[in-house]
């Protein structure tokens, strides 16, 4: 397999002077399953603070049951759309790199699209933390929001290790 399991190997003698930058589709799945971990965990250690469970300057956070409300409301429904909408998103994510083939650059392992998208969630988190309303609304939609958007990336980083690929479309028939 090579260095760290991540090189693509055909047994032959690799051509290329840099062959780190191509990667198995196995290599690339557990790519994405490290960066939806990684994301995830960040997204539920930036929520704390608000939740009330970790003191950062600025910051309002919940308290009394108020905080163990809103981090049980956060698992049910990070449980809930990390094995309904990240099992799906799971699935495209790995219809694109099998599509890709065994040998495809480590920086294709996301869609174009992707890329879109995590750019706009970037932005609404930081509009959500930056806006100026009300600091006790502000602590339970970030103390709620984050540490569910974390659970369900951590749920769909395992997906994608385990899912399977989109079926192809069905071509459409002539008439």
């Amino acid at each position: 397999m090579g260095v760290f399991g991540i090189l693509a190997s055909s047994g032959e003698s690799d051509p290329e002077p840099y062959p780190i930058r191509r990667m198995t589709v196995t290599a690339r799945r557990n790519l994405v399953s490290l960066v939806w971990t990684i994301v995830g965990l960040l997204l539920i250690w930036r929520g704390l603070p608000y939740a009330g469970l970790r003191e950062v300057p600025d910051v309002v956070g919940l308290t009394g049951s108020n905080t163990w409300i809103a981090l049980a409301i956060a698992v049910v429904v990070g449980i809930g759309k990390g094995l309904s909408a990240l099992r799906k998103g799971a699935r495209r994510a790995v219809t694109h790199i099998v599509r890709q083939g065994e040998r495809a650059p480590w920086w294709n392992v996301f869609s174009p699209t992707m890329y879109v998208l995590v750019a706009i969630m970037i932005a609404a988190g930081i509009g959500l933390r930056k806006a100026p309303y009300d600091a006790d609304a502000k602590a339970w939609v970030i103390g709620i929001l984050y540490p569910a958007v974390g659970v369900a990336l951590i749920i769909g980083g395992q997906l994608v290790r385990r899912v399977d690929p989109l079926p192809a479309p069905e071509p459409i028939a002539a008439a």
